[in-house]
């Protein structure tokens, strides 16, 4: 059944080669061993000296910031592999991109030699960016597995030993993409609708469910940037004794709110909270995948950086949107109110409606 003209070949070591049509299949399994046995360089040669003998271009000065999945599919097609429709699709835009690149290629002038140190924020700069490089190859080896593939951000962040620092990046270019998928899938955008008319609208949700997953995974990394994170203590106490002594309002008359159960807040990712006093509307993110606790009437294991609250003008008109809405519709509903915005400091009281968890 297999495609691989030895059969053992991805176990000896040697290799890959090939006859005729893969599946998709055959092709992750064919990417995870070039991913395991040859670098990003053999990657980058692969890539020009497919260039090379299909085009007659040189094309060394336009990949050096392609990811490697592009270098060893053109390995596998130089190989004598030959990739589904859907594969084929993608890498014939991929090589369209390339030789448009290559035909705008300006090499950059002469400068004279820097001896500036780079800033420390440069380095985090390009770390994050390096990492984005990376996610980018995941997503194309979802769509070249036609979504069947099993990839995880974390696995990049832990290997390339991502810092909390450098997640501030990653969430921004990931909430950009999630933005634009949300376009597509509306279809207001008719630039987008066309860029996007090869995939069928459950592989978009796919895509974003990826992007929700990096966003997700970032709240995961640990300031120390240890490789192997220390176990979280399980909790001694039971969520019930844990917001005991919490302090909030249950129910809030004029705009007809009512607090949910406090034990809620334990272990969730998000708490949606209104002062009614101030009109403030406020959304704590927790810092790991350990989610909330309390102690007191303190909110516990927040991101103090991402928990923000706004005053709001018609909370009568934003209230029910929070209480409605899906993880979607909230993820930019915050920044869509025009007001200062505010840090969190964890405390809650007696002014405060308990309005909503995500778990």
């Amino acid at each position: 059944m297999s495609r691989v003209t030895d059969a053992n070949v991805l176990f000896s070591g040697a290799e890959p080669k090939f006859n005729s049509e893969l599946s998709s299949s055959d092709v992750m399994q064919t990417l995870s061993w070039y991913a395991q046995n040859k670098a990003k360089k053999d990657a980058f040669k692969y890539g020009c000296d497919y260039f090379k003998k299909n085009f007659k271009l040189d094309a060394s000065n336009v990949l050096k910031e392609q990811i490697s999945t592009f270098g060893f599919v053109c390995r596998i097609i130089t190989n004598g592999g030959t990739i589904n429709s859907t594969q084929q699709t993608w890498f014939d835009g991929e090589v369209e991109k390339i030789k448009e690149q290559i035909k705008n290629y300006k090499a950059p002038a002469p400068t004279e030699e820097k001896t500036n140190v780079i800033s420390i924020q440069d380095r985090i700069r390009s770390k994050a960016n390096d990492c984005i490089g990376e996610l980018e190859g995941q997503i194309d080896d979802l769509i070249l597995s036609s979504f069947s593939a099993t990839v995880s951000p974390y696995g990049v962040f832990n290997t390339m030993n991502i810092k909390d620092a450098q997640t501030k990046y990653i969430i921004e270019w990931s909430k950009e993409q999630c933005k634009e998928m949300d376009i597509v899938l509306s279809g207001t955008d008719e630039q987008l609708t066309e860029g996007y008319s090869n995939f069928k609208k459950t592989e978009i949700k796919k895509l974003i469910a990826y992007f929700d997953q990096v966003i997700l995974d970032c709240g995961k990394i640990s300031q120390s940037a240890t490789v192997s994170r220390k176990p979280r203590k399980t909790k001694s106490k039971t969520p019930a004794q844990l917001v005991s002594k919490m302090k909030f309002m249950f129910e809030f008359d004029e705009l007809k709110l009512k607090s949910i159960n406090a034990t809620e807040v334990i272990g969730a990712m998000s708490l949606w909270v209104y002062n009614t006093k101030t009109r403030k509307l406020g959304v704590y993110h927790a810092e790991d995948a350990g989610g909330f606790t309390v102690k007191g009437s303190t909110i516990l294991n927040f991101t103090e950086s991402k928990s923000v609250q706004k005053k709001l003008r018609k909370p009568e008109v934003t209230l029910p949107q929070v209480l409605s809405g899906g993880k979607v519709a909230l993820r930019n509903l915050m920044s869509d109110i025009r007001a200062v915005e505010s840090v969190l400091t964890g405390r809650i009281n007696d002014d405060t409606i308990l309005l909503k968890v995500t778990k």
